[in-house]
């Protein structure tokens, strides 16, 4: 009966279990954005410390990045794996499960002395971080109705871009006092400590999701509107990810500016992203979400060809334009999802297309821009992006009419 109150946005039964109001739920909403802020933060510590890696270890663009798609390969194969564990392991506390292992990994960076080292911690790091996304997701539907799903994701969404603000910064500070590795090593107990704390004190995802089936993979697979959210969530997560990776080799290479300078720089061209966030998530819920996609996609385009011109009073406003066009997407990216897939498929569904679109957008779009990068320029890899950011308007108007 719960299930079905819920489905239809009606009260509870039982006041002090979710899902409630909005309102009520901002607290819990809030804690779960708190650690996608740690877990995206462990996931793009190594963007500002790029320039410190590559001449401590010694390598090029293509190799460092290399990381991040040892990073992107351990995430694709645990989010592969979580939507199938969902329906056995109780998605709250699968997520602390991932905070705390993914922060335990990082504590054996100061190990990292090479290469060789360094790759298995970030693959580890980057497996037991897969195992966060579609937990969380399937907690935070079960904390609010339907009708607030937008609200929530934008809340959810204020993670990873004031981690962008502050990843830059504090990561410049930490330097100050420790080597790169001891970065991620701080990094490490934050996580561990976040996952804990929701262990303890976390509410929500209290439900199984409804276990994988042959027929109910087959359904997914064979859904046109699958394929059109694959294609949206990969070139969303390029934009909001792979580019972010190698802003601070791009800026310090192409633009001139010192690594110091670029990670200020990086921080202050962010910091209209919260605010983007939530007028997308309120746009996804009072107006058409496609709508939002299409310009959104068509101003990260705009964007990206003005962070190929050859001067820093183009890029840098490039560079804010772009992360702003990003964030307006995804609240109405998830609200698309929503109203294509019932609830108790969603992490099912995001199980079987994040593990690709995490593959492509933090392994091989940042280890093809650092190839760009290294052999010819980083604006070369940026058009790129931008071409495909056009080619995904046929992915909306796909999801659009499924």
């Amino acid at each position: 009966m719960s299930n079905i109150l819920h489905r239809l946005g009606r009260p509870s039964r039982h006041p002090s279990l979710p899902p409630y109001d909005f309102r009520r739920a901002l607290p819990w909403t809030a804690f779960v954005a708190i650690l996608f802020w740690l877990n995206y933060s462990g996931r793009a510590t190594l963007s500002p410390l790029l320039v410190s890696v590559e001449r401590d270890l010694g390598i090029g663009h293509a190799a460092a990045t290399s990381l991040l798609f040892m990073q992107s390969l351990g995430f694709c194969i645990a989010q592969f794996m979580c939507g199938f564990l969902l329906s056995r392991v109780l998605p709250r506390r699968m997520t602390a499960f991932s905070l705390i292992f993914s922060g335990a990994a990082f504590l054996f960076m100061p190990l990292a002395q090479s290469l060789n080292v360094a790759r298995p911690i970030f693959f580890a790091f980057g497996f037991f971080a897969g195992f966060y996304f579609p937990a969380a997701m399937s907690t935070l539907s079960s904390l609010v109705y339907p009708k607030d799903w937008g609200k929530a994701v934008a809340v959810h969404e204020f993670a990873p871009n004031v981690g962008f603000i502050c990843i830059p910064l504090v990561a410049q500070a930490l330097l100050l006092y420790l080597p790169w590795q001891g970065v991620f090593f701080t990094v490490g107990l934050s996580l561990l400590c976040g996952g804990l704390g929701f262990a303890v004190f976390g509410r929500g995802g209290g439900s199984h999701a409804a276990p994988p089936s042959f027929r109910g993979v087959h359904d997914i697979v064979w859904n046109p509107a699958t394929w059109a959210l694959m294609a949206l969530l990969t070139i969303s997560c390029i934009g909001e990810f792979s580019v972010y990776s190698i802003l601070q080799v791009y800026l310090v290479q192409d633009v001139h500016l010192s690594p110091e300078g670029a990670n200020v720089a990086i921080a202050a061209t962010r910091v209209l992203t919260p605010a983007a966030v939530v007028l997308g998530g309120i746009v996804a819920d009072k107006k058409n979400p496609y709508v939002v996609l299409a310009g959104g996609l068509a101003l990260h385009a705009l964007a990206l060809a003005l962070m190929c011109l050859p001067s820093r009073f183009c890029a840098l406003p490039g560079m804010g334009l772009q992360a702003f066009a990003i964030a307006l997407l995804f609240p109405s990216l998830f609200k698309a999802m929503a109203s294509a897939f019932p609830a108790d498929r969603q992490a099912l569904v995001m199980s079987l297309t994040m593990p690709l679109a995490s593959l492509l957008s933090a392994g091989v779009a940042p280890m093809f821009l650092g190839w760009c990068g290294e052999i010819w320029s980083f604006c070369a890899g940026l058009a790129a992006v931008g071409a495909a950011s056009l080619l995904s308007l046929l992915a909306v108007r796909l999801l659009a009419r499924s």
